[in-house]
């Protein structure tokens, strides 16, 4: 059985403690839990990163919304304004139709009251050719 001897085997840490472990392998250790700090660095930032994503994505979610329900509001409103158009409109109309017809009864009216001066006039002529 190949033995190496004790004082390869043998270490001591920064800390003053003695580890059993071939200086090399600790290196490699060493630069593992390095790249591990430096993983675990870049995994917080991108933690971060998708985190502050996150808040952007639910902050234009919400104004998304309060514009969708704007746009819903407005769009109400034009109909309202297109269903009030359309009521004034046909209440102008009835209104036309009546006046029309009042207009009508009025130019009936005066031909009937031109043709009575008509015969008044007639008769006053006759009457004062008579006397």
């Amino acid at each position: 059985m190949d033995s190496a001897p004790v004082s390869d085997v043998v270490c001591i840490d920064d800390m003053g403690k003695a580890r059993v472990m071939d200086p090399l392998l600790a290196d490699k250790v060493s630069g593992l839990k390095e790249q591990c700090d430096d993983f675990m660095r870049d995994m917080d930032n991108y933690s971060g990163s998708v985190d502050g994503f996150i808040a952007v994505m639910e902050n234009l979610a919400k104004q998304v919304e309060q514009e969708k329900r704007e746009a819903i509001i407005a769009s109400n409103q034009l109909a309202s304004l297109t269903n009030k158009t359309e009521e004034r409109q046909a209440m102008l109309q009835t209104e036309i139709e009546q006046k029309t017809l009042e207009l009508e009864r009025y130019k009936t009216e005066h031909r009937s009251l031109q043709k009575i001066e008509s015969e008044q006039q007639d008769l006053i002529n006759h009457l004062s050719f008579q006397y």
